[in-house]
């Protein structure tokens, strides 16, 4: 049930993400990246977002927290950890975290006062993993496939064990409009494209919003915030060999690559995810039902979130097998979340 004590966290947790925020922390070096990171946290602070989610998951219903979760973070978004940091105050659970994060921003968010001895603290990075396994009774792993497989293989059984692992997002776009360019921006570039919220393609019913979208794109890619040369060095491979595929072979439109800020963009006709850029703009033209049917046999239990645009009678949102269907622009916005730290109880008690 809901009690008073949460109640109390949540407005205590919400001054304290004003109190941060109000000193101004960076949160990334990308200028749209941090912009972002500010937005949500003060929308975490200013709204009843976290009331909300507070009142469905814990009111109306018996559930337990776990006591202490260890909180494996090798992202590239930040908030990841610290939206479980805030879940866990509220809960009343003890958080011991290793992420690839570690920033005075969040060792402040560690820091919240009044917390009725909630531990909550980073882990020593000499600590073996058998000793961060010590006395936790839940593990959330946010990560590569091999993180993923490293923490399955020797956590306990009785430890219950949450995975972030990489998924597939995508965009979908129908109709004789298209989104505003700085929405399909937003969605695109955020994290430098390194989480799995970020859309690997999109999806155009029409082939000449699809050229529209193609052109406009192609004349921001300097514009974007650079990539590191290691990641602009594949990209310039890999834009090389879909060129000459494309003189041998010609698709919709060449691929396009600025060697500026190392992002990319493909226009096809087909849905070939081995000729796409890692990272940029996989844009194609054709059937989103259909896509989307070779999207899920591609990735299996794999879809994450599905951008779309246009009149939603079109688009076969229940067969797309995506778990979250969003606006574009709105694509990194998933709802403020407790489910990885507590347990529904089901009460089968009859009264007599």
């Amino acid at each position: 049930m809901m009690t008073d004590a949460v109640s109390r966290h949540i407005t205590a947790i919400k001054d304290h993400l004003s109190e941060i925020l109000s000193r101004k922390p960076v949160f990334s070096a990308d200028p749209a990246t941090h912009s972002f990171c500010q937005m949500r946290l003060q929308w975490l602070a200013d709204t009843r977002a976290i009331d909300t989610a507070a009142e469905s998951t814990l009111s109306g219903t018996q559930w337990y927290a776990a006591e202490r979760v260890l909180i494996i973070d090798n992202s590239y978004n930040p908030l990841t950890t610290a939206e479980l940091i805030i879940a866990a105050y509220i809960t009343g659970t003890a958080v011991r975290i290793r992420t690839r994060n570690h920033s005075d921003w969040l060792t402040m968010l560690c820091g919240q006062p009044g917390s009725d001895n909630i531990i909550c603290e980073f882990a020593d990075p000499a600590q073996s993993d058998a000793a961060l396994l010590h006395n936790t009774d839940s593990v959330v792993v946010t990560g590569t496939d091999t993180l993923l497989r490293h923490w399955r293989k020797i956590t306990p059984p009785h430890i219950r064990l949450t995975e972030n692992g990489p998924k597939i997002s995508a965009m979908a776009i129908c109709g004789s409009d298209l989104p505003a360019p700085e929405l399909i921006l937003w969605d695109t570039c955020l994290f430098f494209r390194g989480v799995s919220n970020s859309p690997r393609f999109i999806l155009l019913d029409s082939p000449m919003m699809a050229e529209r979208l193609y052109s406009s794109l192609s004349q921001v890619l300097d514009e974007l915030p650079r990539l590191p040369q290691h990641i602009r060095l594949l990209q310039m491979v890999k834009a090389r060999e879909l060129t000459l595929r494309h003189v041998l072979a010609p698709d919709f439109r060449p691929p396009v690559y600025s060697a500026v800020s190392g992002w990319g963009l493909t226009l096809q006709r087909e849905f070939e995810p081995a000729h796409w850029l890692p990272y940029g703009f996989n844009l194609i033209a054709g059937d989103p039902a259909e896509h989307l049917k070779l999207a899920a046999k591609h990735w299996p239990g794999q879809l994450q979130t599905l951008g779309c645009h246009g009149r939603p009678d079109l688009l076969p949102l229940r067969a797309s097998r995506f778990l979250r269907h969003c606006n574009t622009g709105q694509m990194h916005n998933q709802p403020f979340s407790f489910s990885a730290l507590i347990t529904p109880v089901q009460n089968d008690i009859r009264l007599r």
